[in-house]
């Protein structure tokens, strides 16, 4: 698990929105800087320098 320290707005469909402090699980780590995570009902693809 990760936690937000940044709002982030999903860009298309793959993406997923958070807002500040959002308690995200990781699910994949890409060496890209792009993680893979739920929160709540939601999945998507986030940048790993906003957690």
């Amino acid at each position: 698990f990760c936690r937000a320290k940044y709002p982030y707005t999903a860009q298309d469909a793959s993406a997923l929105t958070f807002t500040t402090g959002s308690i995200i699980e990781v699910l994949t780590r890409q060496e890209s800087g792009w993680w893979d995570g739920m929160l709540g009902d939601e999945r998507g693809w986030f940048p790993s320098n906003y957690v």
